[in-house]
């Protein structure tokens, strides 16, 4: 007979067994199924740690697990910092990766096509994003081929009939942030400035009149177009 000591081993032993094993499955479900089958969380759980490096496998799935139980468990990442899902559905995810900055994650499917959509933002010292394409089996895409990322002369306008000119405008703005954000019910993107919190009161002032704050994008299939204003 097992003595109580070796009996918690093997429980324990057990345990982590049984955690492999599902991981196992999961992956191989997760390869074998189309595209069109899988979710955000399937992509989420299994995503190799390029992306979601500051979260072991098994803390993402203790996330998710947790949020489908109604509970959005904050979780303790490599570096210390808490993170904890937002929102999740079918198609995308927002997780809070630790208290200075968020990822959001959103699966776009056409008739020939599935990619993945990850908007990584930093909030210091003003938000800033970047917006990266992923296949399904988390190869880089070229970002330009699905989204045409807008630079701050795009949200530049000048008023008829004044002569400023558009470049020394973008020239006043040292450093020229953006942020995105998806509305997963609308499935529109929208990229707006934060260069208040980079400039100063004067600086600011000086270029705001001619700043157009949010531009705002539809996901058409798998790509992303401009919304005309």
């Amino acid at each position: 007979m097992l003595n109580f000591t070796n009996r918690k081993r093997h429980i324990a032993e057990m345990k982590i067994f049984s955690r492999k094993m599902a991981l196992a499955l999961a992956f191989a479900a997760m390869v074998a199924a189309p595209s069109s089958a899988r979710t955000v969380r399937d992509f989420f759980a299994n995503e190799e740690g390029g992306i979601f490096a500051s979260l072991p496998h098994d803390r993402r799935l203790d996330m998710l697990d947790y949020y489908e139980a109604g509970q959005q468990m904050p979780m303790t990442n490599n570096f210390g910092g808490t993170a904890v899902i937002d929102t999740l559905t079918s198609d995308y995810l927002r997780l809070r990766t630790s208290g200075s900055s968020h990822v959001e994650l959103l699966l776009a499917t056409s008739r020939r096509d599935t990619v993945l959509y990850v908007v990584t933002t930093c909030l210091l010292p003003a938000a800033d994003s970047h917006v990266t394409v992923y296949d399904t089996n988390w190869n880089t895409l070229n970002t330009e081929r699905y989204f045409k990322v807008p630079q701050i002369t795009d949200f530049i306008s000048i008023p008829k009939g004044d002569k400023t000119r558009r470049e020394d405008v973008a020239r006043d703005i040292k450093l020229p942030t953006i942020e995105y954000s998806f509305d997963p019910t609308s499935r529109q993107l929208t990229a707006t400035h934060t260069i208040k919190g980079t400039m100063t009161v004067e600086g600011y002032t000086a270029v705001k009149p001619y700043l157009t704050d949010t531009l705002t994008y539809q996901l058409k299939g798998t790509k992303i177009k401009s919304i005309r204003n």
